[in-house]
């Protein structure tokens, strides 16, 4: 556990300009040995404190004064042995040092019943049950209360501006899986139940002047809405080998697809309530003062259908001999759906994305997606298909890549080093309709991080990175460490940027002692170039 405290003060004494503020931040980190229970976990991970502590304060690192958000979580778990039942305990933490807005989330009580099969569930074991055997059943209950305040409350005490929600959600599912031939087909039943401990009412009303005003009241007591969704997935697999001349360095070439097709269909539920009064509307959610607000949903008839594909070779070593498989693509997936329901649209982007590993280095990863409707003048889509206007059956919308490897080399005594490079392209076409086309907005970074041990006990690490659009270096940070046996020496540079400083640190290594220490702090480093 770490805890930071400082009063601020700002100005003179006797002066209306002066001011004083405290700040504060707590760091505590905890993790429960698994022998210790076997059936039980607790874990914490807290970070929490005042707004902008590490902006103001000199002595923070350059990874907490670029950070602007904390999260914190407490989480506690007990499973019961024999039993397909599980209960989770835990508390949630949010907050933006730059809005100073804080979202808590306490408690929050979660009991859920694992995957377990109806004829398990109701105790059967005989052979009439096999049929019940297939179906598995899943469900949750959870209740949450959360609370939405500025920072300044936990230390002014004033809680006027702090609102609390809080609610419980059930969800149930049900699935089995059966084959017909070399086909997989499985159904899916989805059910939803929301309970809500108040409800917002709504009406229009004249003030004094004649004008139309929106009257809200918050009416106590017990609601409820459910809703459902059942879905039906049918998946097969094709292999397909080509094969060689077995002397060839390669000898063969294995191509597996993976196609996939289902329907899904939701009821339309209409949650949102109108007031029409005094020639004017208003409308309003009764379930959006709770913390699990359950919103409009609309009729969906959906066909959605997946390619899934992978190709891999056989590749014979000539000096050894030997035979080995490569992975050419890892997978290579093509998705779409159609939503037959829907009046004008129903085609969704027709996505692909495809990931693989060069020479078991690189790591590549690229996705890029289509729209098969035309558009307006303005640039919006229309309910035409771009075949029917002559144009190419499909429209690029976006396209993204990215590739990263990590590398090492030297051995204990000979300099060891590692380093990752990363490389980020990002492609996104945005309408001109001054023009009528489209222009192309391109996004694209180079990113490198490394370590390397010049001794046994002196080790530089160095984190930067460079815009390639903008031509201009992201945050840079080098680091410097040196144990000096009972003492340890630390250096960090930031050569550019905001944060542009050098910091020294000298302290002895034992925690007890380790607030001895001598540091040195120079925000100004021109005088290094």
């Amino acid at each position: 556990m770490n805890l930071s405290y400082q009063r601020l003060r700002d100005g003179f004494t006797g002066l209306p300009t002066l001011s004083l503020s405290n700040q504060f931040f707590v760091r505590w980190s905890h993790s429960q040995d698994n022998r210790a229970r076997p059936n039980s976990r607790f874990n914490t991970s807290v970070n929490f404190g005042s707004n902008n502590h590490f902006q103001s304060n000199i002595t923070s690192n350059q990874q907490d004064y670029l950070t602007n958000t904390f999260q914190s979580s407490i989480q506690y778990s007990r499973s019961f042995p024999g039993k397909p039942i599980s209960l989770a305990l835990s508390a949630r933490h949010a907050q933006n040092s730059q809005t100073g807005n804080v979202n808590i989330t306490a408690p929050s009580m979660t009991l859920n019943l694992q995957r377990s099969s109806l004829s398990k569930l109701l105790g059967l074991t005989s052979s009439r049950s096999r049929l019940l055997d297939e179906i598995a059943l899943s469900a949750s209950s959870r209740f949450e209360q959360t609370m939405q305040a500025p920072d300044s409350v936990f230390l002014a005490g004033d809680w006027s501006n702090v609102s609390f929600r809080n609610g419980i959600k059930h969800n149930a599912s049900a699935s089995s899986q059966m084959r017909l031939g070399f086909v997989s087909i499985t159904p899916s039943f989805q059910y939803n139940e929301f309970w809500a401990f108040q409800e917002l009412n709504g009406s229009l009303d004249l003030d004094q002047s004649g004008e139309v005003q929106q009257v809200t009241d918050t009416v106590p007591g017990f609601q409820t809405t459910r809703d459902w969704r059942l879905s039906a997935n049918a998946s097969t697999r094709f292999y397909g080998t080509f094969e060689f001349n077995p002397n060839r360095t390669v000898q063969a070439i294995r191509h597996v697809l993976s196609p996939t097709m289902g329907l899904s269909y939701t009821p339309e539920l209409q949650r949102t309530q109108t007031v029409s009064e005094y020639g004017e509307s208003y409308e309003f959610n009764p379930y959006s003062l709770n913390r699990f607000v359950p919103q409009d949903i609309r009729a969906s008839g959906a066909v959605n259908f997946s390619l899934s594909q992978n190709l891999e070779a056989k590749v014979m070593d000539k000096a050894t001999g030997d035979v080995r498989k490569v992975r050419l693509i890892d997978n290579l997936v093509t998705s779409a759906n159609y939503n037959f329901i829907a009046d004008s649209l129903g085609l969704s982007d027709i996505v692909t994305r495809a990931n693989t590993d060069l020479f078991n280095k690189v790591r590549v990863n690229l996705g890029i997606a289509h729209s098969a409707y035309a558009r307006d003048s303005s640039g919006q889509r229309i309910d035409q298909f771009l075949v029917k206007r002559g144009e190419p059956i499909l429209r690029m919308t976006r396209a993204n890549a990215a590739l990263g490897s990590s590398f090492n080399g030297g051995s204990s005594g000979q300099f060891p080093w590692n380093f990752r490079a990363d490389y980020n392209l990002d492609l996104r076409k945005n309408w001109r309709p001054d023009i009528q086309r489209d222009t192309l907005i391109l996004t694209q970074s180079a990113r490198l991080r490394g370590s390397i041990e010049i001794t046994e006990k002196w080790r530089v690490d160095v984190n930067t990175g460079y815009d390639l659009v903008r031509k201009e270096w992201t945050p840079t940070q080098l680091e410097i460490y040196w144990d000096l046996h009972c003492w340890e020496l630390s250096v960090n540079w930031v050569p550019i940027g905001v944060r542009k400083s050098i910091y020294l640190r000298l302290n002895i290594k034992a925690s007890m002692l380790k607030d001895l220490k001598v540091e040195y702090r120079n925000n100004n480093t021109d005088l290094l170039f």
